[in-house]
Formats: C-alpha cells, sequence, structure tokens
C-alpha cells in the first residue's frame, strides 16, 4: 500500500479544517437556478480538486491566509460550474422545473410556520425586506466588506486579503461602514431598535 504524498496530506488536512465555511461560502454564492443541476457536494468536491492542482498557490505567500486562497479557489471553481452548467448551449436551466423543489419549498415554509407565529414570521420578513432595502442604498465597497463580515463570517486579516488591502485599512472600512448603515437605520427608521 502506497503511503500518500505530504503535499496531499497537507491539503487534506487544510480542507477538513476549512471546508464547512467553503461549504457556507457556496450556499450563499450559488445561484438558485444552477442548484437545480449541481449539487452542493459535487461542487465541494470541484474545488478539493481545483485545490490539488493549485497547490503551489496555497503555498505561496505565507501571510495570506489560506482561508483567503481556499476562498478564491472554491469562487473561481463555482464560475466554471456557472459557465459549463449555464452559458453551455445545452438545455435551458432556466426552463427546467422540478416538483420536488416547489414541495421542498412549501415544507420548509410549513416548518417555519410551526416554529413561530404568523405575527413574528410577518414581522420577520418585514424586517429582512427593511434590511435588504437598506444595503442596496449603501455603497458596493460597504455592502461587500459587511458581507463578508457577516455572511461569509470572515476575519478581519481574511477580509484584508479577500480585498487586496492591509487589516487595517480592512478593519476602518468595516467600522466606517457599519456606523454608516446603523445611520442609515436611524435615518430612514428612527423606530428600528439598532
Amino acid at each position: 500500500m502506497m503511503s500518500e504524498s505530504p503535499e496531499k496530506l497537507w491539503l487534506a488536512e487544510l480542507w477538513l479544517e476549512h471546508r464547512e465555511r467553503i461549504a457556507r461560502l457556496l450556499v450563499l454564492r450559488m445561484p438558485a437556478v444552477l442548484q437545480r443541476r449541481v449539487g452542493l457536494e459535487d461542487l465541494l468536491q470541484e474545488t478539493y480538486l481545483a485545490c490539488g492542482k493549485r497547490l503551489d498557490f496555497l503555498r505561496d505567500e505565507p501571510a495570506v491566509p489560506l482561508y483567503a486562497k481556499l476562498r478564491r479557489l472554491a469562487l473561481q471553481t463555482l464560475a466554471d460550474m456557472e459557465r459549463r452548467h449555464l452559458g453551455a448551449g445545452k438545455r435551458d436551466a432556466m426552463k427546467e422545473y422540478s416538483p420536488d423543489d416547489a414541495s421542498m419549498i412549501d415544507a420548509w415554509a410549513q416548518f417555519a410556520d410551526s416554529i413561530s407565529s404568523p405575527r413574528s414570521h410577518m414581522e420577520r420578513l418585514e424586517r429582512q425586506q427593511l434590511i435588504r432595502g437598506l444595503l442596496q442604498k449603501l455603497s458596493a465597497s460597504d455592502r461587500e466588506i459587511l458581507e463578508l463580515r457577516h455572511f461569509e463570517e470572515l476575519s478581519n486579516s481574511e477580509c484584508a486579503a479577500v480585498l487586496g488591502i492591509e487589516a487595517k485599512a480592512a478593519s476602518i472600512r468595516y467600522v466606517r461602514a457599519i456606523k454608516r448603515f446603523r445611520e442609515l437605520i436611524e435615518t430612514e427608521y428612527p423606530y428600528m431598535q439598532v
């Protein structure tokens, strides 16, 4: 029996450490139309294979957090899958429909209704709609740093690596974006608690 090479073992350990974060990122960024064709596990596997081909990239520049590099490869893999499945001259994915999709959505809606009252459910939907509207009023750079920190749960140094800026600049950008977002809430919806 042959033993694994040190590079493959290193990649496997790195992957195990960051796999859940990569999965959250892909779920967040993967278009619904692509989800009908490609499962998350398939996309994770493709990303892992892409990482295996780019070991030099992962090992270069040790100052850059490894997750930032994995994130970049995952987003490149996602873009490749989108081109392959949505941009090709195959069946139109936009016209595909699966009854299972509708039944699954209904099942989740019923589950959500069973754990919250109609009033709290409506309040949550209204709050989400207000927040989405407010986020659209922010600049693209403010939205980006807030998404990286809150949706992707990146650390400040990881945000800095993704954005190609210094850690201090990423921290300042984040604090300013939060401040502008709070001011926007207070201005437009003074009755909302921040």
